[in-house]
């Protein structure tokens, strides 16, 4: 769920520049909302416009080049690739918002800049806000499978069109954006993506449904899932990816609500994977982790370091970072109150759980 719009330098949408700025993004309740009811009425009174799902998404692409300005880029068509600054010695990252979000989100502007600090990278922003914007998530999950047959399809394009290899593409999807990411994955094979990165993803649906139908381990090479709210938007499972790291065990997250001042109170947890992985990429091996034996312990908050009476830990793992680095199991970790959110003594601090943001918020007695 994504409902944020960068305010101190534009959006990409309008054509002016497209960077992230804390503190300079503000919540934009009733526009989500009236965004959402007027797409609503427009599907009961029959008047929604039909289009085919191909122009239904849009392909922003960035590089070092035009870290600010968006290009257009449109599956199957080779002159407008040929002209954008995509770069086939670069590896490619897709990043997929999720449910209500949107391709100017500041959360996107983030990434996008976390992976440009690095090196040279075509990052490629999805927008599928025309379906995501909408009042009902099950209406919205059973879009998602299409809208992964059009990105497996420009993934394609962009491969047999510049030889980029299935390899040097990752995915970064938000809660939904997790979802596509996977469904895309298996629409590729036999050929593999390097790696899908899934940031708390969604678990109102999804957690009810196979691996056929959701994301799986074996929707890339790689699959890593950061979870942060496993409350309410997220899902609990250990079942999505290689690798599942619960922050703070998954519930409430130090910083919220409103710690990054880019979302909705009661989606500071669910946005907080987001902002996790920006450090990470910016700031690899900080979010040293420990692993636990099973998700069990993740819900009865019991992992712990070896030596029992101890609450600092030597790190067996570290969430995120570029390029990922493979690992499997489950693992905890906790964060700071503010920026940054990683721990600079490499190592894991064992926390007590906090209520996530939405328990937290209930009035007294309810």
């Amino acid at each position: 769920m994504c409902a944020i719009h960068c305010q101190a330098l534009g959006t990409a949408a309008n054509g002016r520049l497209f960077a992230y700025e804390s503190g300079k993004c503000e919540i934009t309740m009733s526009n989500l909302v009236e965004g959402m009811f007027q797409n609503e009425l427009k599907i009961l009174l029959g008047t929604r416009a039909k289009l085919p799902q191909s122009k239904l998404l849009q392909f922003d692409l960035y590089t070092r080049l035009n870290p600010q300005k968006r290009q257009l880029l449109r599956p199957g068509d080779v002159e407008v690739l040929k002209n954008s600054n995509f770069n086939a010695k670069w590896p490619v990252r897709i990043q997929i918002h999720g449910w209500a979000g949107s391709s100017s989100s500041c959360s996107n502007a983030a990434i996008k800049d976390a992976y440009l600090s690095r090196g040279d990278f075509n990052v490629i922003i999805l927008d599928w806000s025309r379906q995501s914007l909408d009042i009902s998530y099950p209406r919205v999950s059973r879009q998602l499978q299409s809208i992964a047959q059009t990105l497996a399809k420009f993934i394609r394009f962009l491969n047999e069109t510049t030889g980029v290899p299935f390899e040097q593409f990752y995915l970064v999807g938000h809660s939904a954006g997790c979802h596509i990411s996977g469904l895309t994955g298996k629409l590729l094979k036999p050929q593999r993506l390097g790696a899908i990165i899934a940031l708390d993803p969604a678990g109102l649906v999804q957690r009810y449904l196979g691996p056929k139908e959701r994301l799986a381990p074996d929707d890339a090479n790689y699959v890593e899932s950061i979870h942060t709210d496993i409350t309410l938007l997220g899902n609990p499972s250990d079942r999505l990816s290689h690798a599942s790291f619960f922050v703070n065990w998954g519930l409430g997250q130090p910083h919220c609500p409103n710690g990054t001042a880019t979302e909705f109170d009661f989606v500071c947890d669910h946005f907080a994977a987001l902002y996790y992985y920006v450090e990470s990429v910016r700031r690899p091996q900080m979010f040293g982790a420990v692993r636990c034996n099973s998700v069990d312990d993740i819900q009865a908050a019991t992992c712990g370091c070896a030596a029992p009476s101890s609450s600092l830990c030597t790190p067996n793992a570290f969430m995120g970072g570029e390029p990922a680095v493979p690992k499997k199991g489950v693992y905890y970790f906790s964060t700071r109150q503010h920026l940054p959110f990683a721990y600079n003594d490499n190592l894991v601090h064992i926390q007590k759980p906090q209520p996530s943001t939405v328990a937290a918020m209930r009035p007294l007695g309810r």
